[in-house]
């Protein structure tokens, strides 16, 4: 909520259209004017029943100024003495103040008045009042006339007027801290509400996970069940071939699924078995038109780089490189270690392309981002190919080992 008193906190607290109808109202039941000003003296509401010289008063820039602070006076010392307050304004005038105190604190003051205590004569006027008058010499009449106009009111009838401002203030401070109340039970409806719908959501989350935890422990299980029924057929049947691949597949889901959640550093010798799985089961599906070379430094293989980050590199070498190729088809994967980094390169000879028309795909965009956020600027990922030559991807990262 916006500071208490301010244009923006009386707005959010009631309707400022419904505040100028009282203070209307009041006005042409007391015959006086009457306004609503902030704790710094800007008029809350439209000034209502303002005499002439009020008007031509604000109407003047240094006017309303020396108004707003007229009135911001009249609310502080109203609190001060613990009520109405009957004062001199700036240029005159009496006129009446009344704290509003909304939770032990001033947010504003209900001000009336306009009125003269005694008769003046013009002469009086021109001597003692004019001087404190923001207006120029050309304007003084036109301002002694409205001054001299001004209606002329006994204390009695000053005495009434504060016992009405009083309760008037009563009604309006009533009003606000009503409306207060009924904010602040909606506000803490509406935050019931909200932790009600959170605790429904993180139950119904809770639930779902557990859900997904178990279909997560069932999938593998179906899908190893149906590996091991597939290759005891193929070993019934007398296809060891098959029975070769389904073992091989099998042996390569394990892998990627026992750490599938966990994108963590894995040596090298891990993601080379895990490699060597996939390149057979490729071999098996070219026959003769695919061979692979693993040309890996026994030094390197206990570094550790991401899990599966290899994986789609090699298989981009067999889908784009030697698939579409009409000669036989070899995929080189070199590793070792230079100044304490390691190094891999990914060599095809398969159909290669320009280098202005090589396009990174999910796969490859995933890899470089994940390279970056292990390593930052110390890793490195580059890509050569030509056109019926081939591809390399070669990565250098730093040699963290086990």
């Amino acid at each position: 909520m916006a500071s208490y008193g301010s244009y923006e906190w009386w707005s959010e607290v009631i309707e400022l259209d419904r505040l100028k109808d009282l203070v209307d109202r009041f006005a042409a039941a007391m015959h006086v004017g009457a306004v609503i000003a902030t704790t710094d003296g800007t008029a809350l509401t439209i000034p209502s029943n303002f005499c002439a010289f009020c008007r031509r008063l604000r109407s003047h820039p240094e006017g309303r100024c020396g108004c707003e602070r007229s009135d911001a006076w009249g609310g502080e010392h109203a609190l001060d003495v613990g009520g109405p307050l009957v004062y001199r304004c700036h240029c005159g005038l009496i006129d009446m103040a009344s704290p509003l105190i909304i939770e032990g604190r001033l947010v504003g003051t209900l001000l009336c008045g306009q009125v003269l205590l005694r008769p003046y004569t013009e002469e009086e006027v021109r001597k003692e009042i004019v001087p404190l008058w923001p207006c120029d010499a050309t304007e003084v009449d036109d301002w002694v006339q409205d001054f001299l106009a001004l209606p002329v009111v006994d204390e009695t009838t000053v005495l009434n007027a504060m016992n009405l401002l009083n309760v008037m203030a009563s009604h309006v401070v009533e009003l606000c801290e009503r409306h207060l109340i009924e904010s602040k039970l909606l506000h803490r409806t509406m935050e019931l509400v909200k932790a009600q719908r959170d605790k429904e959501t993180l139950e119904r989350n809770l639930k779902m996970a557990q859900l997904k935890a178990l279909q997560n422990q069932l999938n593998p299980h179906f899908m190893f069940n149906t590996l091991n029924i597939m290759s005891r057929m193929a070993m019934f049947e007398g296809a060891p071939q098959t029975q070769e691949l389904t073992i091989q597949f099998a042996d390569y889901l394990r892998y990627i699924l026992r750490r599938q959640s966990r994108d963590e550093l894995v040596p090298l010798s891990s993601e080379l078995e895990c490699l060597k799985q996939y390149l057979s089961i490729q071999k098996v599906r070219f026959s003769d038109r695919f061979s692979y070379v693993l040309d890996v430094e026994p030094e390197a293989l206990s570094c550790k780089i991401p899990f599966l980050i290899l994986q789609p590199i090699v298989e981009n070498a067999v889908v784009h490189g030697i698939e579409p190729s009409l000669r036989p088809g070899v995929v080189l994967l070199r590793g070792k270690i230079c100044e304490g980094k390691l190094e891999i390169s990914v060599e095809d000879n398969g159909v290669g392309c320009l280098p202005e028309k090589i396009k990174e795909g999910l796969g490859i965009s995933h890899v470089k981002e994940r390279l970056k956020l292990h390593y930052g600027d110390d890793a490195s990922f580059n890509i050569w190919s030509k056109p019926d030559v081939g591809t390399k991807v070669n990565i250098c990262i730093p040699c963290k080992e086990d």
